[in-house]
């Protein structure tokens, strides 16, 4: 029959090993929540990263449509004529519905 002190350093390391092995389930319990955490902030700034993309090309079109608007006469006019219906003073417009 173990001795009394035998008995306490027993019980002592048993709930130390118990304690530590709560700590390890709750630390490991973070560790996947935050695991999990980064995989969706991940997932969402690839998304904003393409659309940011999107963007930035977007942005890069309208600049060249719109440097053409300023320096280019004949585009200006073509784009005047078809968007607003705009002629010049001796010219007829016929206009056409797609409509039956």
């Amino acid at each position: 029959m173990p001795n009394p002190s035998q008995r306490k350093e027993r019980v002592i390391l048993l709930m130390m090993v118990g304690v530590l092995l709560a700590l390890i389930v709750f630390f490991s319990s973070l560790m996947v929540q935050t695991y999990r955490e980064y995989k969706n902030f991940r997932v969402r700034e690839l998304r904003i990263e393409a659309k940011l993309t999107q963007a930035r090309k977007e942005f890069e079109q309208k600049e060249i449509y719109l440097a053409r608007l300023l320096e280019d006469p004949e585009f200006l006019e073509r784009v005047v004529r078809e968007r607003l219906g705009y002629a010049r003073p001796d010219e007829l417009l016929f206009r056409f519905s797609d409509e039956p």
